[in-house]
């Protein structure tokens, strides 16, 4: 069992293959086998390690550490690694109705797995280029997947524009290798606290951090999200904001634990907040369903971003926690989006109606996920947004906008809402597919739901057995939290009606606003100017 970390990459690579080579109906099952094997491992593994109250190290070939590859697992990366496979399993159901028998695409999904697997346990700095770089190729192939013009474009700005961001890692990991001689996580930690070049170091950093801006989508370098999200397939669209683009806030979590002599002060904190801001505006002008959800990722991330910066380090929980929260709704939603879009033939949201009536259980799902979204009572959202908020107590300019970001969030779901509606004169006469029953849908949406709804009402047990830190100040299960919520809800109803819903030239101008892939280049290397101003 001291091999279970390599086991968990290797037997989904090794199952995508299978697949891949077998190329029939009956082969494709084998991802079944695939996924419930790493479940089983993850479990066992969590057992023998005594829930990772210290690091577990394997090193590969028993080289010494400073060439060699070693993997390491902790209590940040297990939870990732648990993530990924109750998100693969909802990715897998949902999708095997229509890609089941398809041995190409469950070769790429599984394949994906096995390397996103690998990057959260890679303890050096190299190889988290090269697993990053993968998943980029491989993510990029699944979005272009179904090979129209629309998801061929996104799917090319998608690659050439991460392959860009991480060219500056690739020049801040040379800068470190130079500066101590090793690519290793836990030896640099130890070196770059005994480096007197601290001007050399911080740019190192800078660089790195704008492969991570990149990669994570964060302000002014988020354009290629949208495109990316809305282009793929639904399946596709819940693993990108559910989970691989949490690739780059693993990473800045990870380089920041490395860097401990080098910081921007409160870049990051200033950054989410216009991340979350900029995200909201741009969903609220949308009317697309998917560009709505995809505009919420970068505002979540924002949110995220926020979280992980605060002063008040028992407070930065939240941050993490909102990374896993948007996981679960996030990918909900997108699945959701997927069934209506998919019996609707249409992504309009005008255009959409009767959605509770012709499909009630996916609408309830949907509604779980909104509720989530928006920050509801016991639900997910609720918690780590709370914690966050407490974070910024005594800061009344954070905590103003904070409300505003959290107003917005609002806004967007009861713009999105309308769908669960009676007809209208732009839905009338729309033909709607015929119902059909799979199970395996129906499962994919209830996994994340029911996180959403364990999470908002457990979550002080949760939270103390993982963290063992107080949050009596959470308060899911209070009126005075449900009439809070409800007052937002009847502000950010006015302000839709009065605003959003009149569809004024300003809304139109924005939601029409194209960002060339010059252009985000320009911000890329502006965003790189600005970390520079700010730390000198």
């Amino acid at each position: 069992m001291d091999y279970i970390p390599v086991l968990l990459i290797l037997i989904p690579v090794v199952a995508s293959m299978v697949v891949y080579l077998t190329d029939n109906k009956y082969g494709n099952y084998i991802v079944f086998i695939s996924q419930g094997a790493i479940t089983v491992l993850t479990i066992i593994f969590f057992q023998i390690s005594e829930g990772f109250k210290e690091p577990v190290f394997l090193n590969l070939g028993n080289w010494n550490q400073t060439v060699g590859i070693v993997l390491k697992n902790d209590t940040l990366s297990f939870a990732f690694i648990t993530l990924t496979i109750i998100m693969w399993w909802s990715a897998i159901l949902y999708c095997w109705k229509i890609r089941g028998q398809d041995s190409k695409f469950m070769f790429l999904l599984m394949f994906l797995e096995g390397i996103y697997l690998g990057m959260l346990q890679t303890n050096d700095i190299f190889n988290l280029f090269v697993f990053i770089e993968l998943i980029t190729i491989l993510s990029t192939i699944l979005i272009l997947y179904k090979k129209d013009g629309f998801s061929v474009r996104a799917g090319l700005y998608y690659l050439l524009f991460n392959s860009v961001g991480i060219l500056f890692y690739l020049l801040g990991m040379v800068m470190i290798y130079n500066l101590v001689g090793t690519l290793n996580i836990e030896i640099l930690t130890e070196k770059l606290k005994m480096v007197d070049n601290v001007r050399f170091l911080t740019i190192s950093y800078i660089f790195i951090m704008a492969a991570v801006g990149v990669k994570s989508a964060f302000f002014p370098v988020f354009n290629w999200l949208p495109k990316a999200h809305s282009a793929a397939p639904s399946s596709i669209s819940a693993l990108l904001s559910g989970l691989l683009v949490k690739a780059g806030l693993y990473v800045f979590i990870r380089m920041n634990q490395m860097y401990t002599t080098v910081s921007l002060g409160n870049f990051f904190l200033v950054l989410g907040f216009f991340s979350a801001l900029i995200g909201v505006i741009f969903a609220l002008s949308q009317k697309d369903i998917k560009q709505i959800l995809a505009f919420h990722t970068v505002s979540q991330v924002g949110i995220m971003m926020i979280g992980l910066n605060l002063t008040d380090q028992t407070k930065t929980i939240g941050g993490l926690m909102h990374i896993f929260n948007h996981a679960f709704f996030k990918s909900l939603l997108f699945l959701g989006a997927g069934v209506i879009i998919t019996r609707y033939n249409k992504r309009k949201v005008t255009e959409i109606r009767g959605v509770f009536k012709k499909m009630p259980l996916v609408s309830i799902l949907m509604i779980i996920g909104m509720l989530s979204i928006s920050g509801a009572p016991m639900f997910n959202g609720y918690v780590s947004k709370t914690i966050i908020k407490y974070g910024l107590k005594g800061n009344i300019i954070a905590e103003y906008a904070f409300n505003i970001i959290n107003l917005g969030t609002i806004m967007s779901f009861l713009k999105m809402s309308q769908i669960f509606l009676k007809d209208n004169e732009y839905s009338r006469g729309i033909t709607v597919a015929k119902k059909e029953r799979f199970i395996s849908v129906k499962t994919a949406l209830a996994i994340p739901a029911f996180f959403c709804i364990t999470i908002g009402i457990f979550y002080t047990p949760i939270i103390s057995y993982i963290f063992n830190i107080d949050i009596s100040y959470v308060k899911s299960m209070e009126i005075s939290s449900l009439i809070d919520y409800l007052i937002n809800i009847g502000i950010g109803f006015i302000i839709y009606k009065l605003i959003i819903e009149k569809d004024y030239k300003f809304i139109k101008v924005i939601r029409h606003t194209n960002i060339s892939f010059s252009t985000s280049n320009y911000l890329l290397i502006l965003y790189i100017f600005i970390m520079m101003i700010w730390k000198w």
